[in-house]
């Protein structure tokens, strides 16, 4: 295992002896960051204990922190984990081990505008696994900017990978499986079912033997949202496209499986002129819609996230509103019905806030964001249960 950079002292005390909110049950010992907010992740560790990553900016540096809740506490999970401390992470992702460990996947380079590496590493008894063997690097700042990882059965490695113009640049952007086979990455052919047609916005699950990819495409006014299934020899299309209206603005699907094994999605739609958030679940057969819009109609809505409570049941969670008034919210599907999880979720309702995010398992359900205060992007968290 490969030594990470620890966090100062006077920082680490700042993170894991931040005093504890008052409030009810959504009080959560306070999470702070060692400088601005630029992106934020949560989900859970195999355990169904929630983990938040997020990207600070320190001393002109964008680095990768992560906590995980323990005994009522955050418990620091190692302090800058950026693969080199002088490059600057983004767009960071939480997971789930399937031997009951945590995963993380983000970005890294050596320029904030020139992103050329996605790394993943696991956390284990010995500490982060070394990301460099799983490490997916491309010299071109626009390669492969869209993925999604998953841990999937034998807690190997599978991202959902897109790239931009290849094969001599006879195609215009081609979506394919990432297999971690040990040693090396098997790459699938590409899901697009049009190859002369982009494909992009990948989210990759495991459902039972199967690996399934939800993306999109499509020019980007003009797109559609499917999931595919690759069973190890070929690709397979579940059901027909997913979005309300066809070859229309389609943007972020996030695929989860259900407890049930069931695999559902969540999207942002048009829907006359302003982005809403649709659910679909699939029964089998066909995707079926839970409920209409979940997001308030007519409200611009973003940064979508899903995941299941302690009993199953669907939640989620976004942004909502303009640039510069964004609130949080969320909602549970339940007897047939989407019903708010409260509302705004904002600490300041009169603040701006982006990155939704839910760690939401059978140990609760936990919602993390970034919220402007005081001239600066802060970390959030509460607990919706």
């Amino acid at each position: 295992m490969r030594p990470r950079v620890r966090l100062l002292p006077v920082l680490a005390a700042l993170l894991l002896a931040a005093p504890v909110v008052a409030g009810g049950r959504d009080a959560l010992p306070h999470l702070s960051s060692p400088g601005p907010v630029l992106a934020v992740a949560a989900g859970t560790d195999g355990q169904g204990r929630a983990v938040v990553a997020w990207i600070a900016r320190e001393a002109g540096l964008e680095h990768l922190h992560a906590a995980r809740l323990s005994g009522g506490g955050w418990q620091d999970l190692g302090g800058v984990l950026n693969e080199k401390a002088r490059s600057n992470a983004a767009k960071p992702t939480v997971h789930p081990g399937t031997d009951g460990s945590v995963w993380l996947a983000w970005e890294e380079g050596s320029g904030a505008a020139h992103i050329d590496s996605y790394l993943m590493s696991n956390l284990t008894s010995g500490g982060w696994t070394n990301p460099e063997p799983y490490a997916l690097r491309r010299n071109l700042s626009d390669a492969g900017r869209s993925r999604s990882f998953v841990a999937g059965g034998g807690n190997r490695p599978l991202v959902g990978w897109t790239d931009i113009g290849t094969l001599g640049r006879t195609f215009p952007s081609l979506v394919s499986l990432r297999v971690w086979r040990g040693a090396d990455w098997q790459v699938t052919p590409p899901v697009n079912l049009d190859p002369r047609v982009p494909a992009f916005m990948p989210s990759v699950a495991q459902a039972g033997r199967d690996v399934l990819l939800a993306y999109v495409e499509g020019a980007t006014a003009q797109s559609d949202l499917w999931v595919r299934a690759w069973n190890g020899r070929a690709w397979r299309t579940l059901g027909g496209r997913l979005n309300v209206r066809p070859r229309t603005y389609v943007f972020l699907p996030q695929l989860r499986i259900d407890p049930a094994g069931r695999p559902m999605v969540a999207w942002l739609e048009d829907q006359g002129g302003v982005d809403a958030l649709h659910v679909s679940r699939w029964d089998g057969s066909v995707w079926r819609r839970l409920g209409g819009v979940v997001s308030t109609p007519g409200r611009l809505a973003s940064s979508v996230s899903l995941g299941f409570d302690a009993l199953g049941r669907p939640v989620a969670a976004w942004n909502e509103g303009p640039d510069g008034a964004r609130t949080v919210q969320s909602a549970r599907w339940d007897a047939g019905r989407w019903t708010a999880l409260g509302g705004p979720l904002n600490a300041d309702p009169r603040a701006d806030t982006d990155h939704a995010s839910l760690a939401a398992g059978r140990q609760g359900v936990v919602l993390a964001w970034r919220e402007f205060a005081g001239g600066h992007w802060r970390l959030q968290v509460r607990r919706l249960e």
